[in-house]
């Protein structure tokens, strides 16, 4: 418990500092936060100056970032300036289809991805352990966009199998069964999923694989063979869970990752998550959604790393009396 409020204390310290640096950093860029309420409208002087007052835009800095800051503490968001709605509201419409999609993600890569590791650790000599290995090493090297555009453009373009972008078929009946729906939801998810594991699971393979190269020649692992018991014993008793311990610092820090390195995918494919959302408020300087935005983003940071702290002292025992 005394490590569990020490932990907490130091991750919210860590948030509180990020808080100040992003409302710092957004209230520093360039350009008029006001051109998103008011467009290309002629405007008087006087119209702009109760403009900003209303919005708080023309608060000196440290004014701007301490009445921000007393805002968070009220758990209040703000206003966005593009919709004139609470930026709450917005974030949580936003979050579940990123969180479906980095969820999934998640949940491929740290399933198919380990055990495509563990199983070429244990086959490091066989061809398809080497072309899985090339195959992943492509898929990161490639730009998740480029990615996109291949999918989309074999699958939705050329079979026309699935569709290219959106969350739902706008024309889908409303009175259309409950398995039709979810047909229609599975279909438009298929190609962005399909990027976001080719362009991210090289990660987890090749972590899972060279930590459990480095197990292999153990000489718990070592004398196991010799006594003769079954590989697949081998594999799972003695060389996934020693391995696991630098997977688990890997895993607290995925999900948080993948919502804000999908900002490509979810804009190429017009899914409606908080990477676009992210997008589309830093192009029309949308202040109180970035600062709302980039805030979600900073506690499911510190949220993830309190998580693999978590797990890594329950892998691992010798940590539990630090």
């Amino acid at each position: 418990m005394r490590w569990l409020l020490r932990r907490g204390a130091d991750a919210f310290l860590t948030a509180l500092v990020a808080v100040v640096l992003l409302a710092v950093v957004v209230h520093l860029l360039p350009g008029d936060p006001l051109a998103v309420i008011i467009g290309d409208r002629e405007t008087d002087p006087a119209t702009r100056a109760a403009l900003a007052a209303s919005w708080g835009t023309d608060r000196p800095l440290y004014s701007a970032v301490g009445h921000y800051l007393a805002a968070l503490v009220r758990g209040d968001f703000g206003v966005a300036m593009s919709e004139n709605r609470p930026v709450a509201t917005i974030l949580l419409e936003r979050l579940w289809p990123t969180m479906l999609l980095g969820g999934l993600t998640l949940l491929i890569d740290f399933t198919c991805g380990l055990a495509l590791g563990l199983w070429s650790a244990l086959h490091p000599e066989s061809w398809r352990a080497r072309v899985l290995g090339g195959l992943t090493v492509v898929g990161y090297a490639l730009p998740s966009f480029v990615l996109g555009m291949v999918l989309v453009w074999l699958f939705a373009l050329e079979f026309r199998w699935l569709p290219p972008a959106g969350l739902l078929d706008q024309t889908l009946p409303l009175d259309a069964s409950l398995w039709v729906r979810m047909a229609d939801r599975l279909t438009h998810l298929a190609l962005p999923l399909a990027t976001m594991v080719l362009a991210t699971i090289a990660v987890p393979f090749r972590q899972q694989r060279a930590a459990a190269l480095a197990t292999a020649t153990q000489p718990w692992v070592l004398a196991a063979r010799a006594r003769g018991v079954a590989p697949a014993a081998i594999a799972w008793r003695h060389c996934w869970r020693p391995a696991l311990t630098p997977i688990v610092t890997l895993l607290g820090l995925w999900l948080p990752m993948l919502v804000g390195g999908a900002v490509f995918v979810e804009m190429l494919f017009d899914w409606p998550g908080i990477g676009s959302l992210i997008a589309q408020a830093t192009a029309s300087r949308d202040i109180p959604l970035v600062l709302g935005a980039g805030v979600l983003l900073i506690v499911m940071v510190q949220a993830g790393s309190l998580l693999a702290d978590l797990l890594y002292r329950l892998v691992d025992p010798t940590q539990r009396d630090r």
